[in-house]
C-alpha cells in the first residue's frame, strides 16, 4: 500500500507540473480523486493504464486554457484500485482521510469497485465521475451522486431501435445473457418495443446453453434478432448460429457490442472455427462506443478530436483503451463543473470540506448544467447519463466496417458516415416469412377449353334433339323408343352443363354466391344422371325381361311404363336433394395446402388455398347417394353384361344401349375415386371429371 502511496503521490506531482507556466504560482490548487485499475496483471488493467495518457492530456490542457480555472490548477489524486472492490473502498476511505481535500471523485472502471464507492460517496456528500463504468444498474433515483461521461449499456439500445424504423422491421425476437448487465437494458428495451407496438415474437435468456434459446427463436421464425451478451457468449451464440443455419440473406443479427477489436478470432472457448464464426456473423450489424467524433468540430480544449488523437498516440505508447477519449472528456466535464461552482463560491471552493449538503448541491447542479464539445462529441447530462454518439458497425467479408453513427442528443440515425450497408440477399432481410394464401382454381385454359367443350355438347345434343322429335314417326327412330332417346339426350344436356358448374369458384362469381353454385352442381349433375342413365337403365331392364320371358308374346312393355322407372328415379333424386338443401345447407369451406416457398421471390411462402362445397351432415347425404347411383349402376351394368348377346331386331339399339352402360358405369366409378382420392388437385380432378362427362355422354 506504501508503494500504491508514493505512485500517487509521484503522479499527482507529475500531473500538476505538467504543462504549467509561472504565473501559475498565485493560483489555488483543487484536486480530484482517481481510481483506475492499473498494476501488472490486475483484471482490467488496460483500461487505466490505457487512459492515463488522456489524464496527464486533459489536466495539462486545462490547467494551461485561459479562461478555465483561471485561479485554480486542477490535480487529480488516484489510487490503484486493483479491480477490487475491498482494496478499492480502502483507498476511498485513505484519501477521504489523508492528503488535501477532494472535491469530485473520477471512477472507476469496475463495476464491483464503482458500486461500494458510489454508494459511500453518498454519504460523504460527493459527486461522483466515471470515464467507464457502463453497467445500467447506476440510474439517477439509485445513485443521485453518480454522473457518468461514458454511456451505460441503455444507451445502445436507441440506435437499434433506430434501426428497426430504418428498415421497416416490425417483428423482432431477442436473446439476451441472464445477469443483470444484460437483463436490465433488455428489459428497457423490450418496454421500448412496445411502446412503438412492435411485435416482440419470442424472448430467450439464457445462462450457459445458447442452443436452446436459439432453437426457440428459429421455431418461431424469429428472422431480426436483438442480442444483449458478453464477447464470451457471442463467439457461442454465433457459433450455434452457424450450427442451426440461422444467418445469411433470411437473418439480422442487432447486437450490443462493446467488444475487444478482432474478438470472432478467439476459438478457445468455441465449438467453432473462426471461418464457421465469421460465416454466421457476415452482415451482423453491431451497435459501440464511438472511440472519438468525427464531426471535425472544435473542442472545449481548443483542438479538434484528430489533433487530441495525435497527442494521445504520442503518450500511450503500446497501451490503449477504448474509453480514452471519455476520460479526457471527464476530466473537462470536472473541470467545467469546478469552474461553475467557483464562479458561484469563489470564496468558498479552497474551503471545501467533505458532508456539507450545500457542497453536494452545488456540484450536482454544476454538473447537471455542464455542456460542451469533447473529443467524443457532444456532452451533456440527462439524468446523471451522458448522450453520446454511438457507433454502428457491420461485419462485412470477415471485417467490421463502420456503416453509421446515431446521434442520442438528436435522435439521428445517420447511414452515410462510412461504407453501405452490405446486405447477403438483395435487399434487407425480411423480418418474417410472408404468407401469401393462393386462392387455387381451375386453370383459366382448362376451365374454357372444358366450357366450350360442353357447350358444343350442348349444342350438338340440341340439334339431336330436335332430329329426333321431327322424325320421330320414322321407322329406325320409332323403333328405337324417341321419346325415351329425348330423356336421355335431355339428360345428357344438363350433364354437359354441369361441367361449367363444376368449374366455378369465388374468383369468378362471388363468396355469397358460391353456397347456390355447391346447389346447383347438385341438382343439375342427379337430374341430368338419373334421366340419361336412368332411360338407359329402363331400356335394358326391357331388354333384359324380354330375353329372360319364355313366353314373349305374351310380355308387353310399354314406353309409359319405363317413362315411371325414370320419374320413380327423378322423384328419389328431388326427395334427397330437397331434404339435403332443408335440413342442411351447403356453406363454402376452405382447405389451405401444403406450403411451398415462391419460386422468384425470397422468404415467401405460398399457401394455396381450396374451396370446398360443404355441409354440417354432408358425409351422410352423399353416402346415400353413392349407395343409391351405385346400386343403379351395378344393376344396370349386370343387365347389360346378360343381355350382350342379346339380337332383337324390333329393338334396334339394344347392343348401343348396353355398350353405353357399360362405358357410363366405368366412367362414374372411376370419377367417384377420383374425386374422393385426388380432391385437392383442382386442376386433374376437374379435368378427368369433364372428359367422363364428354366420353360418357358422347358414346
Amino acid at each position: 500500500m506504501l508503494h500504491i502511496r508514493w505512485t500517487s503521490l509521484l503522479f499527482c506531482l507529475a500531473l500538476s507540473l505538467s504543462g504549467v507556466q509561472a504565473r501559475t504560482a498565485k493560483r489555488s490548487d483543487v484536486y480530484i480523486a482517481g481510481f483506475f485499475p492499473y498494476g501488472d496483471g490486475v483484471e482490467n488493467s488496460y483500461t487505466g493504464r490505457g487512459v492515463m495518457p488522456s489524464v496527464k492530456l486533459a489536466l495539462g490542457h486545462v490547467n494551461e486554457h485561459p479562461r478555465i480555472l483561471t485561479n485554480y490548477r486542477l490535480h487529480m489524486w488516484w489510487n490503484d484500485t486493483q479491480c477490487n472492490a475491498a482494496v478499492g473502498v480502502k483507498s476511498f476511505f485513505d484519501m477521504m482521510h489523508s492528503g488535501p481535500n477532494k472535491v469530485m471523485l473520477f471512477g472507476a472502471a469496475c463495476t464491483h469497485v464503482t458500486d461500494p464507492i458510489a454508494k459511500a460517496s453518498k454519504h460523504w456528500h460527493l459527486t461522483q465521475l466515471s470515464y467507464a463504468d457502463t453497467h445500467p444498474m447506476f440510474t439517477k433515483d439509485a445513485f443521485p451522486n453518480f454522473f457518468r461521461v461514458v454511456p451505460s449499456e441503455n444507451a445502445f439500445n436507441a440506435p437499434r431501435l433506430a434501426l428497426l424504423r430504418e428498415f421497416n422491421w416490425t417483428r423482432v425476437g431477442t436473446v439476451y445473457q441472464n445477469e443483470p448487465r444484460y437483463s436490465l437494458p433488455h428489459n428497457h428495451m423490450v418496454a421500448d418495443l412496445d411502446s412503438m407496438e412492435l411485435e416482440v415474437v419470442e424472448t430467450q435468456s439464457f445462462v450457459n446453453d445458447v442452443a436452446e434459446s436459439l432453437k426457440k427463436l428459429r421455431e418461431k421464425d424469429v428472422r431480426i434478432i436483438l442480442g444483449n451478451f458478453n464477447e464470451h457468449f457471442a463467439r457461442k451464440v454465433f457459433c450455434e448460429a452457424y450450427k442451426l443455419e440461422m444467418f445469411g440473406r433470411s437473418y439480422q443479427w442487432l447486437i450490443m457490442a462493446t467488444y475487444s477489436t478482432d474478438w470472432w478470432n478467439v476459438t478457445q472457448d468455441s465449438e467453432c472455427t473462426v471461418e464457421q464464426i465469421a460465416i454466421a456473423l457476415e452482415g451482423a450489424i453491431l451497435v459501440d462506443l464511438l472511440p472519438l467524433s468525427t464531426s471535425g468540430d472544435i473542442t472545449v480544449a481548443g483542438i479538434t478530436a484528430d489533433e487530441y488523437l495525435v497527442e494521445y498516440d504520442r503518450l500511450r505508447g503500446s497501451e490503449y483503451s477504448r474509453f480514452h477519449g471519455y476520460t479526457y472528456d471527464g476530466i473537462w466535464a470536472a473541470a467545467l463543473a469546478i469552474q461553475y461552482v467557483a464562479e458561484k463560491r469563489d470564496d468558498m471552493l479552497t474551503r471545501f470540506d467533505y458532508r456539507v449538503k450545500d457542497w453536494e448541491n452545488i456540484f450536482l447542479e454544476a454538473l447537471r448544467n455542464t455542456s460542451f464539445e469533447g473529443v467524443t462529441g457532444p456532452v451533456r447530462f440527462y439524468n446523471n447519463e451522458r448522450k453520446a454518439n454511438i457507433l454502428i458497425n457491420q461485419f462485412q467479408l470477415g471485417q467490421m466496417e463502420k456503416i453509421g453513427e446515431y446521434h442520442s442528443q438528436q435522435d439521428h440515425l445517420d447511414m452515410t458516415l462510412g461504407k453501405p450497408v452490405r446486405w447477403v440477399g438483395k435487399t434487407p432481410p425480411k423480418d418474417r416469412t410472408l404468407i401469401y394464401i393462393e386462392h387455387s382454381q381451375v386453370n383459366p385454359t382448362i376451365y374454357i377449353v372444358s366450357a366450350s367443350a360442353s357447350v358444343i355438347g350442348v349444342i350438338i345434343a340440341t340439334v339431336f334433339l330436335a332430329f329426333n322429335i321431327k322424325y320421330r314417326n320414322q321407322r329406325y327412330i320409332k323403333m328405337s323408343s324417341p321419346h325415351l332417346n329425348n330423356l336421355i339426350i335431355v339428360g345428357c344436356m344438363l350433364t354437359y352443363l354441369s361441367i361449367i358448374f363444376l368449374g366455378l369458384d369465388t374468383t369468378l362469381s362471388s363468396v355469397a354466391a358460391f353456397p347456390y353454385i355447391c346447389t346447383a352442381r347438385a341438382w343439375i349433375l342427379m337430374a341430368g344422371f338419373s334421366l340419361a342413365f336412368g332411360a338407359m337403365f329402363s331400356k335394358t331392364w326391357r331388354v333384359h325381361s324380354i330375353f329372360t320371358d319364355l313366353k314373349l308374346n305374351k310380355k308387353v312393355i310399354k314406353d309409359y311404363q319405363l317413362f315411371m322407372v325414370v320419374g320413380v328415379l327423378l322423384f328419389i333424386d328431388i326427395a334427397i336433394i330437397t331434404t339435403w338443401q332443408i335440413a342442411d345447407p351447403f356453406y363454402r369451406e376452405t382447405k389451405q395446402l401444403e406450403p411451398k416457398h415462391h419460386e422468384n421471390i425470397e422468404d415467401v411462402l405460398v399457401i394455396p388455398e381450396n374451396e370446398y362445397c360443404q355441409s354440417e351432415h354432408m358425409t351422410i347425404f352423399v353416402s346415400i347417394i353413392y349407395a343409391y347411383k351405385g346400386l343403379l349402376l351395378v344393376f344396370g351394368a349386370f343387365l347389360a353384361w346378360e343381355t350382350r348377346h342379346v339380337s332383337i331386331p324390333a329393338l334396334n339399339d339394344s347392343k348401343h344401349i348396353g355398350f353405353s352402360v357399360y362405358n357410363v358405369f366405368i366412367t362414374c366409378i372411376a370419377g367417384a375415386a377420383i374425386s374422393l382420392v385426388l380432391s385437392d388437385r383442382k386442376d386433374l380432378v376437374f379435368v378427368l371429371l369433364s372428359f367422363f362427362i364428354i366420353f360418357s355422354c358422347g358414346t
